[in-house]
């Protein structure tokens, strides 16, 4: 029997209206049976639970979750040294206000960077490393911003390291970069050994060659010989494997030209005499080759030069350029000195005088090239004062080492050792 719609009274059949609720009962509208009041109602409660469920889950993803922000964003990385941006920031034509606007580009991107450490004094909120960066006209020091939890990492470093580290470029100073959220990514080359007694090994403006078992340094040109400030300086010799000075050569004025397993070769000249008058350039020569046994400084042989020698004029001579040939002042030997050492030296025989210049040298070692960085100071003159590593492949600058204010003077790679002289010491490095 047909049930009313509203109240669900049982209705006769032929009847238009319900006996309960006088709802009447429009024609060909559907009556339902119980069974199907209470399907309907079961729905129903299965439906609206879900649908608040939903409503519940949506409200706390929205509301509780918190969204993207500046302090979760991923930080820009570029790939740019510290010796090449301070080169930029601080070039000598840059005015202030071109300078702060060159930096707008950089503030706020994350760098790894490779540097030497120069100190870690405790400040408050936090730890700052300084580094050396001293290739720029303003001798900029790079002021890494550390949290307190590397704390642990910065204790196992020591001022002179090589560290590698990223950063935040956060601010630029007068004489600094300054970095924040650093982290210590690795300590990267630990010397073997490092001498920088200045009492016992003289390594100002000394170029090194490096022997069978002996590192040597010494002047490589007639100017460097004459040495600064009264101090004449003499040739060097040290032990490859561990830095102990061996032996000092007594004679001063000498240049360093060549090593090899057995002897350090120096050059010394006696005296250069005018043959003729003032407008001619030629001059009567002698010298001496000195043979100095690598292991004890003691003299092998020598051998006296002499000869006719054509000089140059004082305006065109380039007496830094020595190494590149045999000169003394303004003065040519071609090819004498070395074919006279060819002849009485020993195997794995190295000239300095094949060495370039400083600003020119580069080593290949395992796809990296190893070369002096140099910078220019104010169109006055160039200064090498670090050493980088570069990709040989993608020419990206894999670290720069620093020497402090005083620069470096020469560097050697020999089976994989790096060997380096400054005017604050001399070391070697394992690659």
């Amino acid at each position: 029997m047909p049930t009313c719609p509203i109240c669900g009274t049982e209705i006769k059949e032929g009847e238009g209206f319900c006996s309960r609720c006088w709802r009447r009962l429009v024609a060909g509208e559907a009556s339902r049976g119980p069974s199907q009041g209470k399907s309907r109602k079961k729905l129903a409660a299965i439906i609206l639970p879900c649908v608040a469920a939903i409503i519940v889950t949506v409200l706390v993803l929205t509301r509780l979750l918190p969204g993207p922000s500046g302090h979760v964003a991923e930080v820009e990385s570029i790939g740019i040294s510290a010796h090449d941006l301070g080169a930029k920031l601080f070039a000598p034509q840059l005015t202030p206000l071109q300078q702060q606007n060159l930096w707008k580009d950089y503030q706020g991107k994350q760098v790894q960077w490779t540097n030497e450490l120069e100190s870690v004094p405790t400040e408050t909120g936090g730890l700052t490393a300084y580094f050396l960066n001293p290739l720029d006209s303003g001798r900029t020091a790079v002021a890494a911003i550390f949290d307190p939890a590397q704390q642990a990492s910065l204790l196992q470093l020591s001022n002179g390291d090589l560290v590698t580290y990223t950063g935040v470029l956060a601010s630029l100073g007068q004489n600094e970069i300054r970095l924040t959220d650093c982290v210590v990514v690795t300590r990267a080359l630990v010397p073997l050994w490092w001498d920088n007694e200045d009492d016992v090994i003289d390594t100002a403006d000394k170029r090194v060659l490096v022997g069978g078992e002996v590192v040597c340094l010494g002047p490589s040109t007639y100017d460097d010989a004459q040495g600064t400030n009264h101090v004449l300086p003499k040739i060097t010799a040290i032990d490859r494997e561990t830095g102990e000075f061996l032996w000092q050569h007594e004679e001063t004025k000498s240049i360093l030209v060549g090593i090899d397993s057995n002897y350090v070769y120096a050059w010394h000249p006696v005296k250069i005499v005018r043959m003729s008058d003032s407008d001619s350039y030629w001059y009567w020569y002698a010298s001496s080759i000195i043979a100095l046994d690598g292991a004890t400084g003691q003299v092998g042989w020598d051998l006296s030069l002499s000869g006719d020698t054509h000089c140059e004029s004082q305006i065109s001579c380039l007496p830094d350029q020595w190494s590149l040939s045999d000169y003394v002042g303004c003065c040519i030997l071609p090819g004498r000195v070395k074919d006279e050492i060819t002849t009485g030296g020993g195997p794995g025989l190295t000239f300095l005088m094949n060495k370039a210049p400083l600003y020119k040298l580069t080593y290949e070692y395992e796809g990296v090239i190893y070369k002096s960085a140099c910078a220019v100071y104010g169109g006055l003159g160039t200064e090498c004062g670090a050493l980088q590593a570069v990709d040989q492949k993608t020419d990206e600058v894999i670290w720069t080492m620093t020497f402090g204010q005083t620069g470096m003077t020469d560097f050697s790679i020999v089976d994989g050792i790096l060997y380096v002289s400054t005017d604050k010491g001399a070391g070697a490095f394992q690659l």
